[in-house]
């Protein structure tokens, strides 16, 4: 099997991207995207169409075959997994995407599916660190949010609660049968449904001794 350069696993990568936000990958997006000119982003679209790795129309631009949607989704697949990896890890946020750009290209398929069994496992120690899901913590107790492990669009409604990497949490009231999980973030006091709580990793503190009367 032909190996697939880094640069065309980011064309790929970022095409599939747009394809999965409704968009079809116009050489003006992809160039501003990459940081590079749109003669350059034509060149490489005509030599992947050539390859059967994209379908290039010029004026309506670009989108994935079949086969360049399987390494492109693979790309981006690492991609986020390396984030989440590295936010665990303690990664500065403003460095996080720009490392696993980089770092993509290197993890191979046994690589990713180990990282994946180890980020998925209910409880997880590094080093001191006793990090579990959100779901799985008692009335009473606090932590640090070590990483959120779920898609663009989930992530992005939890950080809009201020449900971010590096926040500080504590659970105020855990709901009987499934209910929501009381909890209070950045100042505020929100209730969170149990299957996007299940997606939000904590690294855990210990518990306060007083209760928390929930109005």
């Amino acid at each position: 099997m032909q190996k697939i350069s880094p640069e065309v696993e980011e064309y790929l990568e970022t095409i599939y991207r747009l394809k999965e936000k409704g968009k079809t990958a116009k050489t003006g997006e992809v160039a501003r995207e990459l940081g590079i000119s749109a003669p350059s982003v034509s060149e490489m679209f005509d030599k992947l169409a050539k390859a059967g790795l994209i379908k290039y129309d010029h004026y309506r631009g670009a989108s994935v075959t079949e086969k360049g949607e399987k390494i492109g989704r693979s790309v981006l697949r690492k991609h986020r997994l390396i984030e989440k990896l590295l936010m665990f890890l303690g990664v500065n946020r403003t460095r996080v995407h720009r490392e696993a750009c980089e770092l993509e290209h290197a993890v191979s398929n046994d690589v990713e599916h180990a990282i994946r069994r180890k980020l998925s496992s209910d409880t997880h120690w590094i080093g001191r660190r006793h990090t579990m899901r959100l779901t799985e913590m008692g009335e009473g107790k606090r932590g640090r949010i070590a990483f959120i492990m779920a898609g663009e669009g989930a992530t992005q409604r939890l950080a809009d609660m201020g449900l971010t990497p590096g926040s500080d949490v504590e659970i105020l009231r855990v709901s009987d049968y499934g209910g929501p999980i009381s909890l209070s973030v950045r100042g505020s006091t929100l209730a969170l449904g149990r299957g996007i709580a299940s997606k939000v990793f904590v690294e855990v503190h210990g518990h306060r001794r007083h209760h928390h009367r929930i109005v």
